[in-house]
């Protein structure tokens, strides 16, 4: 395999890494093992036997950094050393949980599709597989899909091809831990680039050497899934009090007013306060589009007139329905069953990220 370069992040790995790069170097010119800090003694004879393989660049570090660092430090030692030389890398995990078939497989579909990022995904459907992983594994694909509209069935794979066009935009993804591969794919579909999806072998091992911490690492990777849904509810939060208090203000100021004209009145001027605030927050800082505030101004105002519309009449409907109740509080129930449609068109059709 002529275009490609093997690139394998290893903490404390057993004797299944020997086995995996002495099977890969039939087919493989190069492999690059990122030494991670490993601390374990039992290692040192396992480096030294791949450092006398002529296919292998053993490289390191002595403090470990995470896997994110170690892929990280792993590329930009590719990219000083053998950019010119090949297509790109092929990022396999150390623990055999990737078979060289498949390796291979994901290596051919990327020398053919240097525009897109290769996956190779697991089945969690087998019965094989812990029910815990399946869960997972299936509950962080649909949030995933849910919060960035497109379906990847295996969030976690280690085996991934990266074609040396994407590579710096590798090294931009933040996170040094596993958090790092969710942070990519995020990355990947925010800039629109293709994610093809190879099937894979699925193997689980009775007595997993996987370095995830089963505590920490998932709570990180879902702070990363929603990070930019966090902020959207913060920007929300923020935008929706001013949008409350100009309204409840402008109730309260206009007491003598036809109640019905009141509420829409004061839906109005309060849309159009807070409507403002929400814009250039989500533009800047929850979605960062790049797109010309001129060029979405107009859309968001039209998305802005719809919800206030809609937010308005349903306000006055449950008013008349429940003529004791707040109007304020009929407000909130409104606004927070808009909030959770409006994230997904804002995302998709207004900041187009």
């Amino acid at each position: 395999m002529d275009g490609v370069v093997i690139l394998i992040p290893a903490y404390n790995p057993s004797q299944k890494l020997l086995k995996l790069v002495t099977e890969l170097s039939r087919d493989f010119k190069k492999i690059i093992i990122v030494n991670d800090g490993s601390t374990n003694k039992s290692c040192e004879k396992i480096f030294l036997k791949l450092e006398s393989m002529e296919i292998c660049d053993v490289i390191g570090y002595a403090s470990n950094k995470g896997k994110g660092g170690a892929l990280k430090f792993g590329i930009n030692y590719y990219l000083e050393n053998y950019k010119n030389l090949y297509k790109g890398i092929v990022t396999v995990d150390a623990d055999y949980q990737h078979l060289p078939s498949d390796i291979i497989n994901v290596a051919i579909k990327l020398i053919g599709n240097q525009d897109s990022v290769i996956l190779g995904v697991r089945d969690f459907n087998l019965k094989t597989v812990p029910f815990p992983n399946r869960f997972g594994n299936k509950t962080t694909s649909f949030l995933f899909k849910l919060l960035y509209g497109e379906m990847i069935s295996d969030t976690q794979t280690g085996l991934r091809g990266i074609p040396n066009r994407y590579l710096n935009l590798s090294l931009e993804v933040s996170g040094d831990r596993f958090e790092y591969e969710m942070s990519m794919l995020i990355k990947l579909v925010k800039e629109k680039i293709m994610i093809i999806q190879v099937p894979i072998t699925t193997i689980y091992y009775k007595k997993s050497e996987s370095k995830f911490i089963k505590t920490l690492d998932p709570i990180i990777i879902y702070k990363v899934l929603f990070t930019e849904y966090i902020k959207f509810t913060l920007s929300s939060l923020l935008s929706s009090f001013v949008d409350l208090l100009v309204f409840t203000i402008f109730i309260s100021a206009f007491v003598n007013l036809n109640n019905n004209i009141k509420i829409i009145m004061g839906t109005f001027f309060a849309r159009a306060i807070s409507g403002f605030i929400n814009f250039n927050i989500n533009k800047n800082i929850v979605f960062n589009s790049h797109e010309r505030s001129d060029k979405i101004l107009v859309k968001f105002y039209f998305y802005t007139f719809g919800t206030m519309t809609t937010s308005a009449i349903c306000v006055m409907l449950l008013h008349n329905i429940f003529p004791n109740v707040l109007e304020t509080l009929l407000k909130i129930i409104v606004d927070v069953t808009i909030y959770f449609i409006g994230y997904r068109i804002q995302k998709k059709y207004i900041f187009k990220t």
